[in-house]
């Protein structure tokens, strides 16, 4: 063994040089004694006597039982053992190997071994190599799908400011309108203002004359024409200038504009090439609901009811407080929308047709066994396959549900409404037909949103 310090092996000496430590060549496993050159050659050459090379580590080659040298090999439990586990041992009776000879056997197995492992290494090269390629590949696609989403944006926001200067546009026309006509009449009353300053400073200068003739005649032209002056102006006495913004105008562009984008959005998904995904069109299945749960009218809503309905009894129904919908998916891409917000409890999901019906248990119930996948809320957020329940974190509470189902791709999504966020994807290899599934609370009612 190297050390840190010198670099060099640590020497062992010889047990019989004690003035003038010499190193040893040979350690006698009998005698546990390390031996130099000089006393090897005077050593005993009796069989018990086993020199190996040297070492101090003397216990690991004796038997841990007999204490006795290790001079076997059991080939039946491959363990390293001395002459009297043979005899009397654990190991009687066991076919052994001298150690040599199992040595042999050993080094002769390696070739084999080392043949696997290099299969082994070679396989696992390939399946990083693959895996490499993956990451390289999802790493690129990861942003040329980020520079389609900023694009998706760009253009959006680009609409929207687009509108929102149309918008603007409207507010500054009014206002440029309004600050016309309040201009122009400012304009005129300091026109008038000056004409009155004049003729009053006039008036005033006339207080000075001493001419009666004079002050006669001055100002016989100026009383008749401030008379009429005033009447002409006593209706303008209240200027009526509206000093606020019609928003009618406003509100029509932005109406319109927003339909427009809204309808938009479509086109500009796909300019970006991104799936343009349809509302399925998802319904209760009457014929499978639970004798507490009252279906309404239009298939679309599932409330819980103290009485039952006393619906005919079908081979679908359910014991259980459940109800799949009409719809099954055995292919392709659907979403739907669930409303969760009159339930203080509830459990929605997918399920395989051939889920069992007639037994209220795990068999049943969603989530509960592997025929079903579901997300849940009752005590916490969380999800459920094969009675596996794990949490889901979110940071309000949520009210609507949208699921996306990638029958094909082995993908169920679920995403929180307002706001939206993915909340957990179950992965499967789905081998039957699948339906929207719902268990129904007491004083629950589940919705599907249009």
């Amino acid at each position: 063994m190297e050390t840190p310090q010198s670099g060099k092996k640590d020497e062992i000496f010889c047990s019989y040089c004690v003035q003038s430590p010499m190193p040893a060549t040979k350690t006698c496993l009998h005698c546990e004694a390390s031996l130099c050159e000089e006393h090897v050659k005077v050593h005993s050459k009796s069989t018990e006597h086993i020199l190996v090379e040297p070492t101090t580590s003397i216990k690991d080659m004796k038997c841990s039982i007999h204490d006795k040298v290790l001079e076997f090999c059991c080939s039946k439990d491959g363990a390293c053992i001395c002459v009297s586990c043979c005899i009397i041992g654990e190991h009687r009776g066991h076919k052994v190997d001298s150690l040599k000879e199992a040595f042999e056997k050993r080094k002769a197995s390696f070739k084999d071994t080392m043949d696997n492992l290099a299969l082994e290494r070679e396989e696992n090269e390939k399946k990083l190599e693959r895996l490499l390629k993956k990451r390289d590949y999802m790493e690129g696609a990861a942003e040329g799908v980020t520079e389609r989403v900023a694009s998706l944006f760009q253009d959006m926001a680009e609409q929207l400011e687009a509108l929102k200067s149309r918008a603007m546009s409207e507010v500054s026309r009014q206002e440029q309108q309004v600050m016309g006509r309040v201009n122009g009449l400012i304009e005129q009353l300091e026109k008038k203002k000056d004409e009155l300053s004049k003729k009053m400073n006039h008036l005033e200068e006339l207080r000075n004359v001493t001419n009666p003739l004079t002050v006669l005649k001055e100002t016989s032209h100026v009383e008749v024409k401030h008379r009429g002056s005033r009447r002409a102006s006593e209706g303008d006495t209240d200027i009526q200038v509206s000093t606020s913004v019609d928003e009618g105008p406003i509100s029509l562009i932005l109406h319109i504009g927003l339909l427009n984008f809204a309808e938009s959005l479509q086109d500009l998904k796909a300019l970006r090439q991104f799936t343009n995904i349809k509302k399925a069109d998802i319904t209760f299945d009457v014929n499978t609901a639970q004798n507490k749960i009252f279906i309404s009218s239009d298939l679309k809503s599932a409330t819980h009811s103290t009485t039952s309905q006393r619906y005919p009894e079908t081979p679908e129904r359910f014991k259980s407080c459940q109800v799949l919908s009409t719809n099954e998916f055995f292919s392709g891409q659907h979403y739907w929308e669930v409303d969760v917000s009159e339930a203080k409890r509830w459990i929605i999901g997918v399920a395989y047709k051939s889920i069992e019906r007639k037994i209220a248990s795990n068999e049943s119930f969603l989530g509960y066994n592997d025929k079903s996948w579901s997300l849940f809320f009752q005590k916490f957020l969380g999800v459920s396959y094969n009675n596996v329940q794990n949490t889901v974190v979110s940071d309000s509470t949520v009210q609507g549900v949208g699921i996306y189902l990638d029958y094909d791709a082995g993908y169920l999504s679920f995403y929180q409404l307002n706001p939206s966020r993915h909340l957990h994807t179950f992965t499967a290899s789905f081998y039957e037909p699948l339906h929207a599934a719902f268990y129904i609370f007491d004083n629950s009612c589940i919705k599907i949103k249009d």
